[in-house]
């Protein structure tokens, strides 16, 4: 069974969490089947080089990052008017792929990979959100569905769908997909809210919980008496609940954070799930180079992928995350978190696992704030720290999308 993966952005580490852990949980859940889970990425060219091992191709409705931004507007307008083509079998198109010297390229590659997919998962993630334009992602719906593909929304934080554009795009999708869950209840609403087709739909824990994280109850570097901590931080300029006026909040919260660590004897790095790849659009490690500055945190700058982050997270004693796949990655490493939420997915994430005083929004942020959680979490570390039972029951809920699938390909429905 061939099963393609798409809307990967697995330039962040975040991505590459949520594409190896649906890897993992259709894995369990299919122990006899010979399976194979290729991603479409955003920009395969470079991504196949970080994770080798992976077979990743180029998404169709996607131009890669060029340079200047408007050529790569262009590619992609171009790119967009080739599926549409493809969509309606324009024959002389379908001819032109076909020809050695076309057959070569990336677009009819990723064309040809999709075509043998027996199922198109649409990534969990937060694209489909009033600030995204999410149109092409409908348009690569369009072209699946036309080769007769099955379509599954994997968990997705989505809407509340309150422009014109975003509504007229998620009601096209709706058309188009076949099952979707959604990562929290504020999603099903707005799913909801808009009386979409009947499908097979339910709320689920995000995808990543369901990562194949090895058990290592101690890190040498523990182990030695090192205490450390990590922080992330992030360029971003809208708030939960609306645009912010400044993020000057937010960066003193943070300067203010690493700070009371190291007062309390921590040695502090700046770590993030988007950091060490050039051509994507976010490098966190500049972020904290300029929002650390004069404080004595080590800015770390590679490149990790999923394990490698969490092996980081081993190593260290408290973790204060603006990203919310490494915040998740701490949890599934045991240690305690705290959470700047900047948007509303990290806030419902954890007030639903009983850590709701451990997550503000970004608009709120107060160094008063995060120094008394971090003062909090230096005297009782298990007060933000997920029970063993907490998390077997998240990774249940995170695999029932690959369990579903399983169920329906053991009553006879193969896609």
């Amino acid at each position: 069974m061939k099963i393609g993966v798409t809307n990967a952005v697995l330039s962040n580490t975040g991505d590459a969490a949520i594409f190896e852990a649906i890897g993992d949980a259709l894995a369990a859940a299919l122990p006899g089947e010979s399976l194979t889970v290729i991603a479409f990425d955003s920009n395969a060219a470079v991504t196949s080089k970080l994770y080798p091992n992976w077979k990743i191709f180029q998404q169709l409705t996607v131009s890669p990052p060029r340079e200047p931004a408007r050529l790569r507007n262009v590619l992609q307008r171009v790119r967009h008017a080739l599926v549409r083509r493809v969509i309606d079998r324009n024959p002389l198109l379908m001819r032109a792929l076909n020809l050695p010297l076309v057959r070569s390229s990336r677009f009819s590659t990723s064309l040809r990979e999709l075509r043998t997919c027996e199922v198109i998962i649409s990534s969990g993630g937060t694209y489909l959100v009033d600030h995204y334009n999410f149109s092409p992602r409908v348009l690569e719906f369009r072209l699946a569905k036309s080769y007769g593909k099955r379509i599954v929304l994997w968990t997705q934080s989505l809407g509340p769908f309150t422009r014109e554009r975003s509504e007229v795009a998620i009601r096209q999708a709706s058309e188009l997909i076949d099952e979707v869950y959604f990562r929290d209840e504020r999603s099903a609403a707005s799913w909801n809210r808009l009386g979409m087709k009947e499908l097979p739909r339910e709320v689920v824990s995000d995808s990543v919980f369901a990562l194949a994280v090895p058990e290592a109850p101690g890190h040498p570097a523990r182990e030695q008496g090192a205490k450390r901590a990590i922080l992330s931080v992030r360029e971003w300029s809208r708030g939960v609940d609306g645009e912010l006026d400044t993020t000057a909040g937010y960066e003193a919260m943070m300067r203010a954070g690493a700070n009371r660590l190291s007062s309390l004897g921590f040695s502090v790095s700046a770590l993030s799930t988007c950091q060490g790849v050039p051509s994507y659009s976010y490098d966190d490690s500049e972020e904290a180079a300029r929002i650390f500055a004069g404080t004595p945190v080590d800015v770390n700058t590679g490149f990790h992928r999923p394990l490698e982050l969490v092996d980081e997270l081993l190593a260290s004693e408290l973790v204060v995350s603006t990203r919310m796949h490494l915040a998740i990655l701490a949890l599934l490493a045991k240690r305690p978190v705290i959470a700047i939420a900047y948007e509303f997915k990290t806030l419902e994430l954890f007030r639903s696992i009983g850590l709701g005083d451990f997550v503000v929004k970004i608009e709120d942020a107060s160094p008063e704030w995060l120094e008394s959680r971090i003062e909090m979490l230096a005297a009782d570390p298990s007060l933000a720290v997920l029970p063993d039972d907490a998390l077997l029951e998240l990774r249940r809920s995170a695999s029932v999308p690959a369990e579903s699938f399983a169920r329906s390909l053991a009553g006879g429905t193969r896609p």
